[in-house]
């Protein structure tokens, strides 16, 4: 070991590449210097190469290749390189004199395709040991502490209504999630263990103090109005000012999260349907059924008391301060006059889902940036902050969209489309990658199927003025729609994780797919756990199980840290399916389970195994009779001509 100790660091490296993953994993244990070699990005980014999906579709496409065309040159070289697992070739003999010149060629065209295959952009920090992780290792799912109804005897548990993520300012280590119960309180979970016990609840604030009507629910046992079905986007969390806004049907509830206090409370003239994120100082952007308006929380009354005489009247923006003042019925007359408004934009389909801030640059928000919203609706509206309420453009989509996110890299589908297949050269990669631009992931359903689309946002102009029909066209210089293998039922939710897009469906599956939106990297369904078989240092490669056998779909998913800068944190998803939330790990099992919440008091450990063994019966005899009913709907009527 002494003399493995003196070696020159390249040495270790070349040995390290010649093993099996799980022994370099193995020989990061031998010594720092040993750890820090073994952790070594250009080492594991080869690892997540090799065990691509790319490259086994890659072989797939060679092995088409007829005997004849693989004698053309353009042809020779790929197939030499996918020879075998290393890209080197096979161990065939080779004469002497062109040994040299062979090899070289099969080094020069390793490095080609996988080139083509690296979704990483130059500027871009990956930790690609904890990629290769996230690609390959088991998946679990640790639910956090279910809430319980505390006005109400049995206490049963309360249904959780959204969801956001919370870093407080100088705590990046501390990551809570911030969610809505059903009986109009908040709470916050603890997911990185550093304020309390790891997926249990640390603060809840008092019942109905988000509630459209407060003042008449609280300590009566019964639910108030609370957030509208099927609004996703309804939590906003600002970290900076420590602070979360709530979407309550007409209401937005603007909450401190240190005191759990109500800071806030307007009203709109229609129920609120989307909310963008807080970042301060940049203005909220809030979506109702017909309207956008931007909220500056800064020039907000405080109300503090909720249930003033003024709560039932309807409210209007107010052109000097910028806020909700009540007025009267004329101001609701003016929300559905179609002239353009200078107070609030007009939306002349009802129903936007998502909504999107993008800045101005990639280095920081000057508050000068683009606000993309996308719902019920075929097209992607665009508007320029600094001349809202007009419009901007218009990105035409034909699905309805329910999600979106963004790169701050360049897309080019055509140059997607190429590397996919490995045809493109370096150079014609380093330009794709290098050229300005930004990128636009969306995600819904198109003809009952679901839709992944991915837009190439051109930089902006340096115009003062345009006009927004000149300036549509500009928006976009490329576009990807995936309505084929993306999902066969509706997408529900879409996000970055790492260097792969990661999509949610209706049948309760999740997909990482490739930045070209297309090659699949893995799948997992919620309901029934990671099925698959793991490859590489994990095991065999099987396949996914894709059925789901419960009601849990996954609605939203956030990444456990902001990856905005460009450094694309491979750690955890949170999940919310509508009710109940959980954190997606890399781990053969959870870190906690529901029972970790429970407390026993005097059950004896006899009473709590059978409670245990019963919820697992009934679980599993529901599977079975659910099972048993979608047979017996595919069998119905079959051969009789009968539907």
């Amino acid at each position: 070991m002494a003399d493995m100790q003196s070696l020159p660091s390249e040495i270790i490296f070349q040995i390290a590449r010649f093993l099996e993953p799980i022994d370099i994993v193995t020989l990061q244990h031998v010594s720092k210097r040993f750890l820090d070699l073994g952790r070594d990005d250009t080492l594991w980014r080869e690892q997540c190469f090799n065990s691509s999906s790319f490259l086994t579709n890659l072989r797939h496409r060679q092995q088409l290749i007829t005997s004849e065309s693989t004698q053309e040159p353009r042809f020779r070289d790929l197939a030499r390189a996918l020879a075998n697992g290393n890209g080197l070739g096979d161990s065939r003999l080779i004469q002497p004199r062109a040994e040299a010149r062979d090899l070289k060629a099969r080094s020069n065209e390793k490095i080609r395709i996988m080139a083509n295959w690296d979704p990483s952009y130059p500027e871009e920090k990956v930790q690609w040991y904890d990629e290769y992780i996230a690609r390959n290792a088991p998946i679990s799912i640790s639910w956090l502490q279910q809430p319980r109804n505390r006005e109400s005897p049995e206490h049963e548990y309360l249904e959780v209504r959204g969801m956001g993520i919370y870093t407080p300012p100088g705590e990046e280590d501390a990551t809570l999630v911030v969610g809505p119960l059903d009986d109009g309180s908040v709470c916050l979970w603890d997911i990185s263990g550093t304020k309390g016990r790891k997926g249990s609840i640390i603060a809840r604030s008092k019942s109905g103090l988000i509630s459209a009507d407060p003042a008449s629910q609280i300590g009566t046992g019964k639910h108030s109005k609370l957030i509208s079905t099927g609004v996703t986007e309804c939590v906003s969390v600002d970290n900076s000012r420590k602070r979360a806004f709530f979407a309550v049907q007409h209401g937005l509830v603007e909450v401190d999260l240190e005191t759990l206090s109500t800071i806030n409370q307007e009203k709109f003239p229609f129920t609120i349907t989307a909310l963008s994120e807080a970042k301060y100082p940049v203005p909220l952007t809030v979506g109702t059924n017909m309207s956008l308006y931007l909220h500056d929380s800064r020039a907000r009354r405080n109300v503090g008391q909720t249930g003033n005489s003024g709560a039932d009247r309807i409210d209007s923006y107010d052109s000097t301060f910028g806020s909700l003042r009540s007025t009267g019925l004329s101001d609701f007359r003016r929300l559905l006059n179609p002239d353009p408004s200078p107070l609030f934009a007009h939306l002349h389909h009802p129903g936007p889902l998502s909504i999107l801030h993008l800045p101005s640059s990639r280095e920081h928000w000057d508050g000068n940036g683009e606000i993309y919203v996308a719902g019920r609706f075929p097209s992607i509206l665009n508007y320029d902050r600094r001349n809202f309420p007009r419009l901007r453009g218009t990105i035409h989509s034909g699905a309805r969209l329910c999600s979106m996110a963004s790169l701050p890299y360049p897309f080019a589908s055509m140059e997607k489309d190429l590397a996919r297949r490995g045809e493109l050269s370096i150079e014609q990669i380093w330009e794709a990658k290098t050229r300005p631009g930004k990128t636009l992931i969306a995600c819904g359903e198109y003809n009952s199927k679901g839709s992944l689309e991915m837009y190439g946002l051109s930089p902006e102009p340096h115009l003062t003025t345009i006009s927004s029909d000149s300036f549509a066209g500009s928006l976009q210089n490329s576009v990807m729609k995936n309505r084929q293998t993306s999902s066969s039922s509706k997408l529900l939710s879409v996000a970055n994780h790492g260097t792969r897009i990661v999509v949610s469906d209706g049948g309760g599956n999740l997909k990482w797919l490739e930045r070209d939106g297309f090659t699949e990297a893995r799948r997992w369904n919620i309901a029934h756990g990671s099925i698959e078989a793991p490859r590489g240092i994990f095991g065999t490669l099987g396949d996914s199980y894709m059925d789901s056998g419960s009601g849990d779909i996954v609605i939203k998913m956030a990444n456990t840290h902001d990856g905005r800068d460009g450094t694309l944190v491979n750690g955890g998803l949170v999940l919310w399916t509508g009710e109940k939330i959980g954190l997606l790990s890399f781990s053969s099992k959870p870190g906690f389970t529901a029972d970790s919440f429970e407390e026993t008091g005097t059950k004896t450990p006899e009473q709590v195994r059978t409670e245990r063994e019963e919820r697992t019966y009934a679980e599993t005899m529901g599977r079975a009779l659910e099972a048993n009913a979608n047979e017996v709907r595919w069998m119905r009527g079959l051969g009789l001509g009968m539907s």
